[in-house]
This record gives C-alpha cells, structure tokens and sequence, in this order.
C-alpha cells in the first residue's frame, strides 16, 4: 500500500497561523497522519500552531524552511 502526505509549499516571507490552519483542515479531511508545510521562513504563532495541532490530534505536520530543502544534506535525506 502506498501512502501519501500531502504538501503545501507557499511563496511568502513568514507564513502565519492561518496558513497552517488552512493546512489542518487539508489534513483532516483526507486523514492523514503527517504532512509537509514548505515556506521561507515562520511565524512563532504558526509553529505554536503546528505543535498544538500534534498534541490535539496526533497527526504531524512537518515545516520545511527553503533554504533547508535547497540544503545538499536535508535533500539527499528527503529523497
């Protein structure tokens, strides 16, 4: 069986809490476990966010900053 996670990747400066929520609901209604949120960088409220939304349902969403993914070492463990 194959599983997919679903990825959002958003071309802003500081993404805020309303995109992860926005990002929850995506999660939630397909039921999935985990997903990942990619942006150049976060706000504090948003990764608050993304942490109280794995305490509430146990379900994980992983941000990724740019200049991680574009890092030689993260993407060779991300492939």
């Amino acid at each position: 069986m194959c599983r997919s996670y679903p990825i959002q990747v958003k071309q802003k400066d500081r993404l805020g809490r309303p995109d992860v929520d926005s990002f929850e609901a995506i999660i939630t209604h397909n039921d999935r476990a985990m997903g990942f949120l990619v942006s150049f960088d976060y706000s504090s409220e948003a990764l608050a966010e993304i942490g109280a939304f794995f305490r509430k349902c146990d379900k994980v969403i992983v941000p990724l900053a740019v200049r991680a993914v574009l890092d030689d070492k993260i993407a060779k463990k991300l492939a």
